[in-house]
């Protein structure tokens, strides 16, 4: 087997794993910035409708993947033989 390419990490570390299977090589490799801080804030976030949000996340080392959950949506009929679509709020209906 024959390893060529080239990887470059300025001021950084590499890590992870490569295996060789039929003659290629499988794994994954991440890079860190050396004296990147670590990211130490929300990685499951709420959609919000009538904000903006931001994530500190700039120049920082992630340790997982970010989550931004659904923005809640809801359908209900109404008296004009229509539906009225609710996004961004859930809503509680009565059917009685």
């Amino acid at each position: 087997m024959r390893l060529h390419g080239t990887l470059t990490v300025a001021k950084g570390e590499l890590h992870g794993n490569l295996s060789p299977t039929k003659g290629n090589l499988h794994g994954i490799l991440s890079a860190r910035s050396i004296g990147a801080d670590i990211y130490d804030g929300k990685y499951t976030v709420h959609s919000e409708a009538h904000e903006v949000q931001i994530l500190p996340t700039a120049n920082k080392q992630l340790t997982k993947n970010i989550t931004v959950e659904k923005i809640p949506y809801f359908e209900t009929s109404n008296l004009s033989d229509g539906i009225t679509a609710y996004i961004g709020s859930e809503v509680e209906v009565n059917y009685g």
